[in-house]
């Protein structure tokens, strides 16, 4: 697409060794990334993973309807429940590749961990990604060490990262949109049999990626459209071979998707879930955005979809529950902002130097496709909150991810043709300044990842059953100090004054202390049983191991829970290794409402004292909203 006036030293590195290299490196960044994510500890993985288990337990594919029953998967030992929720009607290569995985390389892990051989196809599909876009760099103009600098910058977005190192189809749909366009460039400098074919290739993978996905294929008919009509006939003879290799790909997958199911797009399961959710009022079915009560748009909504939005683009894990400080999204937005302004400049001062046909198919109108792939995606994704359910998501703003790599090639470009020595001197020098700007951005980027994946892997539901956390329990259990009687259990002389007989039976006062446990609620949820409850809790390290979390409803005992959950992150937060086993889970038959509460929580500790816990009626209420 571009004319490039660099030229790499023949002494250097070659194009295949730096892909190797970035294809190796990322591999391994995204198997640490996913080590640290424990099963279901992202969004909708259990959602994929459901027809991965049943194709492995079955060898056919369910029915829409299905679950009918309680079905376990053999690979993640998970449980789904009749009625769950699933992805259908939707195209799966994504799940083909991982049970070919999940086959070959399951019999490397344990039992518990089987799942991460399933998730190792998406860290084959971040190598594939992280290659094209050195490819998308490098036919973009860029030198190939400025290629691979730009690939690693977009690689080490963090989102990126994690939507890669767990199982989902987002993956490989970035991974399509990246091979689309390194695909693209490819045919528009060398439209020839071979490159058409795999253009046509790339073409038939996106058919098979999600909806919201598709608009790179918009970018690269307009750009084919464009090259043929008003430059260099470039399709003729070759959409032939094109289309045909599109077909071959995509064909097979979407007609088996179609016979089983009725349809390629998933809407219907999409319209499922919403009629499943709408009646719920923490939904927010029925949020008005835009064309409100007489306004263009409804700034008190807007904003903060708006901020959710652009937040998870960049990095928001976990169940979009675990944010970075702030610092990083405003350094991310004036990066990003300044690639558009150098991007708009360098592109504005190519103007000069080329023909105006030339300079409009080849530099003006992707660039202007580029910036205007992102105000149309949010504006649709805005509306479809509006329509269903509000879901600020940046995963609908993935399809751009791979033309900041286009972006960054245009902010990059030098602006002049090399015609003399002084000349050439000049963008010598400009490469050179180009390339520490790299190098200083991908060491931001670095240290922006591992910041991401360490709040990740310290949240509270990760280091419990991921890989890492099992790891670092285990070793924790080890290094333990041997418990102290003394103050772990009560002394023969407590249990003597503390122990009553009345009519034959023993009674043991359990007294209330005036000081409360440390601790928190993680998680507050109402179901049909009761309300469901997660956290921690130690009480002082002079008063025994939390043994008990006591619920009480209306002066009455309701219910118990058993401490007994590893937390290794707030036994290293407190530096206290007796506060490992601290973590409880359970659901309790209470009837409080957000609207009229009256739920105490309580923390026995082993040696039989009452510590009162934090106040659960304001996480109830934070719960309904």
């Amino acid at each position: 697409m571009f004319q490039t006036n660099h030229s790499d030293h023949q002494t250097g590195w070659s194009s295949t060794r730096y892909q190797r290299v970035l294809a190796t490196t990322y591999f391994i960044l995204l198997s640490v990334w996913s080590a640290g994510i424990a099963f279901n500890g992202a969004p909708d993985e259990s959602t994929h993973f459901f027809l991965l288990e049943y194709l492995k337990s079955f060898h056919s594919l369910p029915a829409a309807s299905a679950p009918t029953q309680a079905f376990t998967g053999s690979i993640s030992g998970y449980t789904w429940q009749p009625g769950e929720f699933w992805y259908h009607g939707l195209p799966f290569p994504h799940v083909i590749g991982a049970l070919i995985s999940s086959y070959s390389l399951s019999w490397m892990l344990p039992s518990d961990l089987g799942y991460l051989a399933a998730r190792c196809f998406n860290w084959i599909l971040g190598a594939v990604f992280i290659c094209a876009l050195f490819r998308i760099a490098n036919r973009a103009g860029m030198s190939k060490k400025a290629a691979a600098l730009a690939a690693l910058i977009i690689s080490l977005i963090p989102q990126v990262s994690f939507v890669f190192s767990y199982f989902n189809s987002d993956a490989y749909g970035l991974m399509s949109v990246a091979l689309l366009i390194s695909a693209l460039l490819g045919f528009l400098k060398a439209p020839n049999k071979l490159t058409a074919v795999w253009l046509g290739g790339a073409i038939g993978l996106m058919f098979l990626a999600k909806l919201y996905l598709l608009p790179a294929l918009v970018f690269v008919v307009v750009m084919l459209a464009a090259q043929h009509f008003f430059r260099d006939k470039i399709l003729k003879q070759r959409v032939v071979p094109m289309l045909t290799a599109a077909v071959i790909v995509s064909l097979p997958m979407l007609l088996v998707t179609y016979l089983k199911f009725g349809e390629i797009s998933g809407i219907s399961g999409q319209i499922d879930f919403v009629a499943l959710h709408k009646n719920n009022p923490a939904a927010g079915f029925g949020t008005c955005y835009i064309r409100c009560s007489g306004h263009l748009l409804n700034m008190e909504n807007v904003i903060p979809w708006l901020n959710l939005t652009l937040t998870s683009y960049f990095s928001t894990t976990g169940w979009m529950n675990i944010f970075l400080p702030s610092t990083y999204y405003m350094g991310a937005a004036v990066l990003f902002i300044s690639i558009v302004i150098m991007a708009t400049i360098q592109t504005a001062r190519i103007y000069s130097r080329d023909s105006k046909p030339i300079f409009l198919l080849n530099f003006l109108l992707p660039l202007i496709m580029i910036l205007g792939l992102f105000p149309s995606i949010i504006l649709l994704s805005m509306l479809a909150s509006q329509n269903s359910l509000p879901q600020p998501q940046g995963r609908y703003l993935f399809v751009t991810i791979p033309f900041l790599t286009l972006l960054i090639a245009f902010a990059t470009m030098s602006r002049a043709r090399a015609r003399n020595a002084t000349s050439s001197v000049r963008n010598a020098r400009l490469s050179q300044f180009h390339v520490k700007c790299l190098i200083a951005v991908v060491i931001w980027m670095a240290w922006t990842n591992m910041a991401a994946w360490k709040e990740n892997t310290l949240s509270s539901s990760n280091i419990q059953k991921s890989a890492i956390g099992k790891s670092v329990t285990e070793a924790v259990i080890e290094s333990n100090a041997s418990r102290k009687p003394a103050t772990d259990s009560l002394s023969a002389a407590q249990l003597a004054n503390r122990l009553s007989l009345n009519n034959g039976e023993f009674f043991l006062k359990a007294p209330l202390e005036q000081v409360r446990a440390m601790g928190t609620l993680d998680e507050v949820r109402k179901t049909s049983e009761g309300w469901i409850l997660r956290g921690w809790s130690v009480p002082p390290q002079t008063d025994g191991l939390p043994e008990y979390i006591i619920a009480v409803e209306a002066g009455k005992i309701v219910g118990a829970l058993r401490v007994e959950g590893k937390r290794p992150d707030v036994a290293a937060a407190l530096g206290n290794k007796s506060a490992l086993r601290s973590g409880y889970e359970g659901t309790v038959p209470a009837l409080s409402s957000p609207d009229k509460c009256d739920l105490k929580l309580y923390t026995v500790s082993s040696t039989f004292k009452v510590f009162a816990m934090p106040d659960v009626c304001e996480f109830i209420s934070r719960s309904s909203y």
